[in-house]
């Protein structure tokens, strides 16, 4: 029988390694076997060689760019092309979020098997999103790849080489902000009449709760006796790096509680301000009646 490792380890490889987009939407299908499987998860040093250098391999056309690409103001969404480019925007942020998950599983091998689960559930559910969104900006005019794409979440690489702050950062700020990024977007989108993409991005915020409350559970469990959750938090990060990273520029405390999040976490993370904070101009929100 094919070692349950080595078919898990082969896949997240493939996920880093292959150039190709077709291949990183691949779902990994032997659940079946890992759930009846009680082989250890151990390190496998072939892996090394996926965990540096030119990694994630992309063909050309999804390359990622240092060019920036303006995301279209929430007023202007009553232009169907420019709920493509948002589109796209997210569906970048998805496409990375499934090569990290699978950077995480080949990096923390010893993370445990619950911890590797939720990588893999989290990865799965990425997948969907992407291909949510890409299908729904194709509807709208907008081919994936036709905008730059940024290298917002692999730009943090050096500062999440422990699984705990690999948490820190993909989990709980990443996708943290989402939380508040979709409230945004489906409410921008109800207002401009877009019922179809408000709802699809609903269904990515419900997935988004799921994904933040596991990486909660293993920012809990390594939570040292004695500190609190927003210091442990803050020791996670590395300058420039800061918890405005973990929220959008419209705040949600609602979803953080929902989560899990202690309140007074919820609390010193609405307050959290840094030399970028309230550069965005907030009139967009008012002009979609938020």
């Amino acid at each position: 029988m094919v070692s349950i490792v080595k078919e898990l380890h082969s896949y997240c490889k493939m996920i880093l390694g292959s150039p190709y987009l077709k291949d990183k939407l691949v779902p990994f299908t032997d659940w079946a076997d890992w759930d009846l499987s009680t082989e250890e998860v151990t390190k496998d040093e072939d892996s090394n060689h996926f965990l540096v250098g030119n990694i994630p391999a992309r063909e050309q056309g999804i390359i990622m760019s240092d060019t920036k690409s303006k995301i279209p103001r929430l007023e202007h969404l009553n232009e169907p092309r420019n709920i493509g480019i948002s589109l796209h925007h997210f569906a970048n942020h998805e496409l990375m979020a499934i090569e990290l998950f699978a950077w995480g599983i080949l990096k923390f091998p010893n993370a445990g098997r619950g911890i590797i689960r939720g990588f893999l559930k989290s990865m799965q559910e990425e997948q969907d999103h992407f291909r949510l969104y890409n299908s729904r900006m194709n509807e709208l005019g907008v081919q994936f790849g036709d905008k730059p794409l940024n290298r917002l979440f692999w730009k943090q690489i050096e500062k999440m080489q422990t699984l705990e702050k690999f948490t820190a950062i993909l989990s709980l700020s990443f996708e943290g902000a989402n939380l508040d990024y979709t409230r945004i977007y489906k409410k921008a989108l109800e207002f401009h009449g877009d019922f179809v993409t408000a709802g699809l991005i609903e269904k990515v915020y419900q997935d988004e709760i799921k994904h933040v409350k596991r990486g909660l559970a293993v920012f809990k469990h390594y939570l040292p006796e004695g500190l609190d959750d927003w210091s442990y938090f803050r020791s996670l990060l590395e300058y420039p790096f800061t918890p405005r990273r973990a929220k959008a520029y419209m705040f949600y405390p609602e979803t953080r509680i929902k989560v899990g999040f202690s309140g007074h976490f919820v609390q010193m993370l609405g307050d959290f301000t840094d030399e970028y904070s309230g550069r965005v101009n907030m009139s967009s929100l008012e002009k979609v009646g938020i």
